[in-house]
C-alpha cells in the first residue's frame, strides 16, 4: 500500500509524454488528471468547468494540497472571499508533505488571499529564486506589482513569465493590460493581438482585444469582436457580459439586462452571484433616474455581500442623488476601512474612493472639498483611470460657473477616450450652460447618435433631449 503522500512523478510521466512537468503531491492519477484539465480551464476563465475539476481532484485526494489551493484560487474568482480562504486554510494544513516548489506556492496564495501582500511578495520572490522557471510566480508577482503602482516592475515581471514560456497566454494578456493601463495602446494591441495567435481557437483573446477597444471608446468594434468570441464559444459568460454592459452604455438598459441575466446563469451558483445580480439592478436603476429603487437593490447586494465595494460606491452615489448626505459619507468610510483591512489603502484602487467621495461632497455642495480630494485621486491613477477624475472636475467646475476650467478637464478628460460618453456628456452640460447653442447642438447630436436605439426611460438621453431641444428653440 502507498504512503499517504507521495510524489507521483512517475504517473506525470505517463500523463504528459516527454515534457517536463512539475511534480505534485497526490497518491491518485485521477487528481492529477482532474487538476491538470482544471488549470487548463481556469486559465480560459472557464471557473465553473475549473471549479468541477479541481472537485473530482480532492474528491479523488482529500489530501491533494495543491488541489485545495487552485478550488481557492477559483473561489476567489468567483468573489467567495470566506470558501477562498476555508479551502486555502485546508490547502496549507495538506501541504506538510509536499515538495518545497509547491509549499511555496500554495502560501504565497494563502498570503494572497488574506491580503498579506507584503508576506506574499515575499514569498514569491523567495519561490523565483529557488525556482527560476515557475512561469505563474512571475504572473503573481506582476498583478502585486500593479497593485502598489508600480507598473514598470509589473511589465518586467509579466516579460518575464513569457521568458519561462513563450507560450503562456495569461502573461501576453496580462501585459497588454498593463500597457493599456499606462497609454501605450500600440503595445497594448501588439500583445493582444499575439494572444489571439497563441490561442486561436479560444473565446477570451478575442474579447480581451475588444476590452481594449471598449477603453478607446471604440463601441461597435468592440461589439464586433465579442461576437467573433461568442462564435467560438456561444456560451461565454465574459464576453455576454461585456456585450451587456456596451448595451448599457449605449441606453439599451433592457437589452443589457438581458445579457447580464444570461452571463450569470454561466458562472458558479453561490451567494456571492446574487449579490452581483442586485448589484447590476441597481446599475440599471440608476440609468433610469430611479435612485431610492437603486438603493434599496444595492443594500440587498450588501445585506449578502458586505465587503463588495462596487456596490458601496453605487449606493453612495444613489443616497447622495437622494440628498441623504449623512448616509453617503457613513458608506464611503466603510469603503476605506475596507480597504484598510486589504492592504488596498497605498494601491490604486483610492483612487475610487478619493472619486466616490468627492462625488458625495460636490451633491451636498462643498465643491472646493470635492475639488480637492480629485488631486488626491489623481495621486492613485494611471492614464487609463484619469477620465473619470477629469470628467468629476468638469462637474465641480461646472457648478461652480468655472466654465472655461470645465472645459479644460473635459478636453482632458476626452484626451483618454475621446468617445466617453459621461464626459461628452459634462461637455453638453457646460455648453448649455454657456448659452453656446452651436455646441451644444453638436456634442449633444453625437451622444443622441449614441442613444439612437436607447430605452425611453433612460436618464441621459432624455436630459440631452432637453438641452439640444432648449437650445434649437432658443433660436426662435
Amino acid at each position: 500500500m502507498l504512503p499517504r503522500l507521495v510524489l507521483v512523478s512517475a504517473i506525470l510521466v505517463l500523463l504528459s509524454g516527454c515534457r517536463r512537468e512539475h511534480q505534485l503531491t497526490t497518491t491518485s492519477a485521477d487528481a492529477v488528471r482532474s487538476y491538470r484539465q482544471g488549470v487548463l480551464q481556469y486559465e480560459k476563465f472557464n471557473y465553473s468547468d475549473a471549479k468541477a475539476l479541481f472537485e473530482q481532484a480532492v474528491r479523488a485526494d482529500s489530501g491533494f494540497a495543491m488541489a485545495w489551493t487552485r478550488l481557492a484560487i477559483v473561489e476567489m474568482a468567483i468573489k467567495d472571499e470566506p470558501l477562498a480562504r476555508e479551502y486555502s486554510t485546508r490547502a496549507v494544513r495538506s501541504s506538510d508533505g509536499a515538495g518545497e516548489r509547491e509549499r511555496l506556492f500554495i502560501r504565497m496564495w494563502d498570503e494572497r488571499l488574506r491580503y498579506d501582500a507584503k508576506a506574499a511578495a515575499a514569498t514569491a520572490d523567495s519561490l523565483a529564486v529557488r525556482y527560476p522557471d515557475e512561469k505563474e510566480v512571475y504572473l503573481f508577482r506582476g498583478n502585486l506589482y500593479e497593485l502598489g503602482k508600480n507598473y514598470d516592475a509589473a511589465i518586467k515581471s509579466y516579460q518575464r513569465a513569457i521568458q519561462a514560456d513563450t507560450g503562456y497566454a495569461l502573461a501576453v494578456m496580462s501585459l497588454g493590460y498593463a500597457y493599456s493601463a499606462i497609454g501605450e495602446q500600440e503595445k497594448s494591441i501588439a500583445q493582444m493581438e499575439r494572444y489571439i495567435r497563441l490561442a486561436p481557437r479560444e473565446p477570451d483573446p478575442l474579447a480581451s482585444y475588444a476590452d481594449i477597444l471598449l477603453r478607446a471608446g471604440k463601441f461597435e468594434e468592440a461589439l464586433e469582436q465579442y461576437g467573433k468570441s461568442l462564435a467560438l464559444k456561444p456560451d461565454y459568460w465574459y464576453s455576454i457580459r461585456q456585450i451587456g454592459n456596451i448595451y448599457a452604455i449605449k441606453g439599451r438598459l433592457k437589452d443589457a439586462q438581458e445579457r447580464f441575466e444570461a452571463s450569470f446563469k454561466l458562472l458558479p451558483e453561490n451567494r456571492q452571484l446574487e449579490a452581483t445580480r442586485y448589484q447590476a439592478e441597481a446599475v440599471l436603476e440608476m440609468q433610469r433616474g430611479r435612485y431610492a429603487e437603486a438603493v434599496t437593490l444595492y443594500q440587498k447586494a450588501l445585506d449578502i455581500d458586505t465587503i463588495s465595494v462596487e456596490a458601496e460606491y453605487g449606493l453612495a452615489a444613489a443616497l447622495s442623488k437622494l440628498e441623504k448626505h449623512a448616509e453617503a459619507h457613513a458608506v464611503v468610510e466603510r469603503v476605506l476601512a475596507e480597504f484598510r483591512r486589504r492592504e488596498l489603502h497605498q494601491s490604486p484602487a483610492m483612487a475610487g474612493y478619493f472619486y466616490i467621495r468627492s462625488v458625495v461632497l460636490m451633491e451636498e455642495g462643498n465643491l472646493a472639498g470635492a475639488l480637492a480630494l480629485c488631486d488626491s485621486a489623481f495621486n492613485y491613477t494611471v492614464p487609463l483611470s484619469r477620465g473619470a477624475i477629469f470628467r468629476q472636475m468638469g462637474e465641480i467646475e461646472l457648478r461652480e460657473k468655472s466654465f472655461e476650467q470645465a472645459l479644460w478637464a473635459c478636453e482632458e478628460g476626452l484626451a483618454v477616450n475621446p468617445n466617453s460618453p459621461d464626459i461628452l456628456l459634462t461637455l453638453t452640460r457646460v455648453y448649455s450652460a454657456k448659452g453656446d447653442r452651436k455646441m451644444t447642438s453638436e456634442i449633444g447630436g453625437r451622444l443622441l447618435a449614441l442613444w439612437n436605439n436607447a430605452d425611453p426611460d433612460f436618464l441621459h438621453r432624455r436630459e440631452v433631449l432637453a438641452l439640444v431641444g432648449r437650445t434649437a428653440a432658443a433660436r426662435l
